[in-house]
C-alpha cells in the first residue's frame, strides 16, 4: 500500500493511518493462514484500494478458503464468484501468478463433487477444510493419518509439509517435503515447497537455490517449477539467462511430394567474411533433413511418425561442432551463438541445453528417458550456465 509522504489534511492522515493498521492486521493474520479471520479486511481494503493487486489476489482466496466451509450449495457458488471475479481483477492489475490466473478461469457453476465418506480422500478432505479455517494442528493430524492410510499419496505428505512450513516448523516440514519426493522424485512441487520454506525460515539461499534447480530438473516444461528460481533469483540479485544458440530453421518438406525436402539457409550467416564460421550450419541443415528422410526410421523404428528428437538434434548441433573443430578457427572470431555450441559441446552439456533450453513438443518426449539417467548433469547444467550470481547484495 502506498503510503503518504506529503503533508495532507488530518482526515487523510486519519484514513491512511487506519487503512495501514488494517493492512498490517490483515498481513499478520493471512501469512498466519488464517484466512477467515483476514477475509473482511481484505474486502474492506480491496473495496477502499480497487486498484491494489495484492489486496485483490489475497481477497480472492480468503474467498476461497469460506467457500470451503459452507455446506450451502447456493452460498458455496456466490463465494466461488466472487474468488473468480477478485482473481479476474488481479490478473487485469497484473496479476501473473499461475493459482490466481486458473482461479480468474475458473467456473463457479461447475458441481463441487461431495466430500469422500472413508479413506485417504477424506481425511485429506477433513485436513483441507481445516488448513484454510487456520486449524493447522488439526489439518496436520489428517495429513499424515492419510498419508498412513495411502502410503503412495503424495499430496498427503506435500501438504503435511506445507503445514508445518506455516506454522515455521523448518525439520518438520523438510521431512514430509523429502517424503513426498521419495513417492514421486519427478514431480516438482514437494522440491519448490522444501525451497521456499528454506528460503524464508532456513537463512539458507545455496540450499534453496539447490532445491529450486531440483525443482527444473523434475519438470522443466512446467511453469511451476520455474517460479521457485524466479523468486531466489529476485531476492538474491541474479540472472537467469541461457546460453544463445540461434540454429536455421528446421528443413520444410513438400506434402504433396515427401521425398522432396528444401533447406532454408541465410545467405548472410553463411558469408565467412560477415560471419566467420557461419557456413558450418549448413551441415547443421543437412543433418536434419536426413533424419526428415530415412534416418528418423532406422533410428526410431517403433515410432509411425515423424518427430524432431534429442538424437537428431543432438547429431545436428555436433556435426557443425565438429566441422568448427576440424577448421580450427578461432573462437575468437566466432558468433555468440557458435561459442556457446562449441563450449557446451566441450563440457558435455549439449543435451542438456537442447532440453532444457532448445525444446519443442518432440523433443520433450525424450526428456524422462534422459533424466533418469543424467539428473546430476542436468542440475548442473542449470547451476553452471543458467543462474548467474547470487548473494551479492546491491549497494544502499
Amino acid at each position: 500500500m502506498r503510503r503518504w509522504f506529503a503533508v495532507v489534511l488530518l482526515c487523510f492522515a486519519v484514513v491512511s493511518w487506519a487503512e495501514d493498521q488494517k493492512a498490517t492486521q490483515a498481513n499478520q493474520l493471512y501469512e498466519a493462514g488464517k484466512r477467515l479471520d483476514a477475509l473482511p479486511l481484505y474486502e474492506d481494503l480491496a473495496k477502499a484500494y480497487p486498484n491494489e493487486m495484492l489486496y485483490q489476489e489475497r481477497l480472492s482466496a480468503c474467498l476461497g478458503a469460506a467457500a470451503m466451509q459452507t455446506t450451502d450449495a447456493a452460498q458455496a457458488k456466490a463465494l466461488r464468484t466472487r474468488e473468480r471475479d477478485a482473481a479476474r481483477r488481479a490478473v487485469a492489475l497484473g496479476d501473473k501468478t499461475n493459482v490466481v490466473v486458473m482461479m480468474a478461469n475458473s467456473d463457479p457453476d461447475e458441481a463441487v463433487p461431495p466430500p469422500p465418506a472413508t479413506g485417504a480422500e477424506a481425511l485429506m478432505h477433513d485436513a483441507e477444510k481445516a488448513y484454510a479455517a487456520g486449524d493447522f494442528q488439526t489439518a496436520m493430524t489428517n495429513y499424515v493419518a492419510a498419508a498412513e492410510a495411502d502410503p503412495k499419496l503424495y499430496e498427503a505428505p506435500l501438504y503435511a509439509g506445507d503445514t508445518a512450513y506455516v506454522q515455521q516448523d523448518l525439520p518438520t516440514a523438510a521431512k514430509w517435503f523429502q517424503r513426498a519426493i521419495a513417492i514421486d522424485p519427478n514431480r516438482e512441487t514437494a522440491y519448490r515447497y522444501w525451497g521456499d520454506a528454506i528460503l524464508k525460515f532456513g537463512n539458507d539461499p545455496d540450499a534453496a537455490k539447490e532445491k529450486f534447480i531440483d525443482a527444473i530438473v523434475a519438470e522443466p516444461y512446467s511453469r511451476f517449477a520455474w517460479q521457485g528460481i524466479e523468486q531466489w533469483a529476485q531476492i538474491e540479485h541474479a540472472v537467469l539467462l541461457a546460453p544463445k544458440i540461434e540454429r536455421p530453421s528446421a528443413p520444410v518438406v513438400d506434402q504433396n511430394k515427401p521425398n522432396n525436402i528444401t533447406i532454408n539457409i541465410d545467405p548472410g550467416n553463411t558469408d565467412d567474411k560477415k560471419n566467420p564460421g557461419g557456413w558450418a550450419w549448413l551441415t547443421y541443415s543437412m543433418m536434419r533433413a536426413t533424419y526428415r528422410g530415412d534416418t528418423f526410421k532406422k533410428e526410431f523404428p517403433n515410432e509411425k511418425e515423424y518427430r524432431h528428437s534429442l538424437k537428431e538434434e543432438d547429431a545436428a548441433l555436433s556435426v557443425v561442432a565438429s566441422t568448427l573443430e576440424e577448421k580450427k578457427i578461432k573462437r575468437d572470431s566466432l558468433d555468440e551463438s557458435l561459442r556457446n555450441l562449441l563450449d557446451l559441446n566441450d563440457a558435455g552439456m549439449l543435451d542438456c541445453w537442447i532440453l532444457i533450453n532448445g525444446a519443442d513438443r518432440g523433443i520433450a518426449q525424450d526428456y524422462a528417458a534422459y533424466r533418469d539417467q543424467h539428473r546430476q548433469q542436468l542440475h548442473e547444467y542449470l547451476s553452471r550456465y543458467v543462474i548467474h550470481g547470487g548473494g551479492i547484495k546491491p549497494p544502499e
